[in-house]
């Protein structure tokens, strides 16, 4: 009786799971949302860090996005030069307070001048490489007003993701596109307009249900994140299971496959960007490996982890420093080939705890640094290259080729930096 009672209650829970589910789908698909979100829109959150786990940042983090979910101040016709900033964790900046993240001290540095409108939105999003990048820019640049300029920080993720899928590991991206575009839309974005397939069940990915999906918003948007209290994936659990590594690895595997799929993305993103007239820089990635670090500094380390976290066997700095210089030197191989601009900041930025906090994240002081050499870089250039002169009506067949240039906002008129 007992049991007939126990399967009964059972039965009727999933048959109401099972009920939620397909309401929530069908109530998902006719919402008429169209846009793309990288980020939930209009979220705030508060970070606290404990002291001396993260170093270098705030103990009170601000995290805040626009509504068009962007790191960044709201869309305004009274901007007159667009940058976007897209990338993975260095440039989504986690654990920094928002005015501190380097895209948003780079528009400090661009607005100096009283008569300088310029916007910089961050976009970076942990976890991500350049098949993201890619997503972000097919969906979000015909989105967004006009962007003039998108600025590209490789990301760790191009090389350490094919270490981790190991032979999960899919090199050709871009061929098989079709069958990866769903998948990377849900990873690449917070939000997005329905799509056929979008939420189904798959053991282990329960987040891809329509509930998980209703509770992972709910969550992010509302429940305050504390780092000392996250004992699963916190920090100093991180790096407590790599300083406990049960196998150190100190030979790279092939990494052919990985690097030719990076520059095939990156050629993809290239011609992406000059079919919408829109000026692109990328950006080497910087990190705190290299060789003879000290013991403090290996303690800081987490990231580089062979296959399934769980085995806990980790390449060592050395490796992951000869390989994220191959990386970086391929990124500047495609830039110089195809005529982009290229910011060596992997080359500029010291190597040592006082710019990150970890493998890859910056400090405050790291930030201010990469914000430094950035503005540097793009104001020994048009248009920021004679921002000294006051503003005049803008030339559009001058600076920006694209004779759509501000079909936007025609109730507006743009101005020239120059």
């Amino acid at each position: 009786m007992y049991f007939q009672i126990i399967t009964t209650y059972l039965l009727s829970g999933v048959a109401w799971i099972l009920l939620v589910e397909w309401g929530l789908r069908i109530y998902f698909a006719h919402i008429r949302q169209k846009n793309y979100f990288v980020h939930l829109p209009r979220l705030r959150k508060t970070y606290r860090a404990m002291l001396g786990i993260v170093s270098g940042t705030a103990p009170v983090i601000r995290f805040r996005t626009n509504s068009e979910g962007i790191r960044g101040d709201e869309f305004s016709p009274e901007q007159q030069y667009r940058i976007l900033a897209v990338g993975g964790s260095s440039t989504e900046c986690q654990f920094l307070d928002q005015e501190k993240t380097w895209p948003a001290l780079l528009q400090k540095k661009l607005n100096r001048q009283p008569s300088a409108r310029v916007w910089v939105g961050n976009i970076g999003k942990s976890g991500l490489c350049s098949r993201e990048f890619y997503m972000h820019m097919k969906y979000l640049l015909p989105q967004y007003p006009k962007i003039d300029t998108v600025i590209v920080l490789a990301s760790i993720n191009n090389f350490v993701r094919p270490l981790i899928e190991a032979e999960r590991y899919d090199p050709c991206f871009l061929e098989h596109y079709d069958d990866w575009e769903k998948r990377l839309i849900r990873g690449a974005f917070a939000k997005t307009p329905y799509f056929r397939k979008k939420f189904r069940f798959r053991p282990g990915y329960y987040d891809e249900t329509a509930i998980g999906f209703l509770v992972k918003q709910f969550h992010y948007r509302y429940m305050q994140k504390t780092l000392y209290k996250d004992k699963k994936e916190g920090l100093l659990t991180l790096r407590r299971d790599r300083l406990r590594a049960s196998e150190v690895i100190n030979a790279l595997p092939d990494l052919t496959p990985g690097i030719q799929e990076y520059m095939h993305n990156l050629h993809a993103m290239i011609d992406m960007a000059a079919e919408r007239s829109v000026r692109l820089v990328f950006i080497t990635q910087p990190t705190l490996w290299k060789k003879n670090m000290t013991e403090r500094e290996k303690g800081l380390l987490w990231n580089g982890w062979a296959g399934s976290r769980k085995d806990r066997r980790y390449y060592d700095a050395d490796a992951l420093a000869s390989g994220m210089e191959q990386y970086n030197g391929k990124l500047k191989k495609v830039c110089q080939a195809r005529k982009v601009e290229c910011i060596d900041l992997a080359a500029l930025m010291p190597k040592d705890a006082s710019v990150f906090y970890d493998d890859c994240h910056f400090t405050e002081y790291g930030a201010q640094l990469a914000a430094d050499i950035i503005y540097k870089h793009l104001a020994r250039r048009e248009p920021f290259l004679h921002r000294q002169r006051p503003m005049t009506p803008l030339n559009v067949h001058r600076l920006f080729p694209d004779p759509a240039h501000g079909r936007d906002m025609p109730q507006k008129r743009r101005y020239s930096l120059g």
